[in-house]
Order: C-alpha cells, then structure tokens, then sequence
C-alpha cells in the first residue's frame, strides 16, 4: 500500500522547481533558438524564391530577345537572299545581252568573211575548173 508521507511532498516539490530552473534556463533558450533558426529558415525561403523568381523572369527575357534575334537574322538572311537573287538576274541580263551582242559581231564578221571568200573563189572558178579539167582530161587546154 501507498503510504504519503513527507518525502513524496518535498520530492513533487523538488520535481516542480526542477522543472521550473530547466524550463528557464535549457527549455526557453532552446525554444528561441528553434524559433529563431525557423525564422531564419523562412527569411531565406523567400530570398531564394525571390532569386529564383528573378532568375525565371531573366530566362524568359533573354530566350524572348534570342528569338527576336533569331527572327532578324532570318529575315536579314531572306532580304539578302533575294537581294543577291535580283542582282544575279541584273548581271544575267547583262551577260546575254554581251553575249548576244558578241554573237551578232561574229555573225556581221564572218557573213562578211564569207562574202569575200565566195567573191574570191568566184573570181577564181574558172581557173579551178581549167585546172581541173586538165587534170581530169590529163592534156592542157
């Protein structure tokens, strides 16, 4: 059986005041330190999504700009394409019309040249066909 007697009253004494030195001195200082490290804690939790956020929104902004470049250079490249097409065509268009120009020269030329070989040989037909009339007949005529 339980027997009370003194001993038990000064020892849930003695366990109070115990609890009371521990809670003040290890208990409330461990608590704040719990706290303040939370608090801590948190205060980086925000600067880091701050950061991150940031970071996100700095991403964004420089694909945004890279594709514009990208857009510009393909249309600078597509202007330069056709640019160099228009002037393929001018110098086309000048290199026929030399090239037709040069044919018609060498054409007017050896018309020319022709007309003055066929007068040649017209003037000389008929001492060809002696010549050859001799040989073919193998006597002179």
């Amino acid at each position: 059986m339980l027997t009370f007697d003194i001993t038990m009253v000064i020892q849930i004494i003695e366990a109070l005041i115990m609890t009371a030195i521990l809670n003040v001195i290890l208990i409330k200082p461990v608590m704040q330190i719990f706290k303040e490290r939370e608090q801590k804690f948190n205060g980086l939790r925000s600067e880091i999504e701050k950061f991150t956020r940031g970071a996100e929104e700095a991403l964004q902004h420089y694909e945004q700009r890279l594709n514009e470049a990208r857009m510009e250079a393909h249309q600078r490249r597509e202007a330069l394409k056709a640019e160099a097409k228009a002037e393929e065509k001018k110098i086309l268009e000048v290199a026929t019309k030399e090239a037709e120009s040069l044919k018609s020269q060498m054409l007017s030329q050896l018309s020319q040249q022709l007309q003055q070989v066929r007068e040649a040989l017209k003037s000389q037909v008929e001492v060809f066909a002696t010549s050859i009339a001799q040989k073919l007949l193998g006597r002179s005529l």
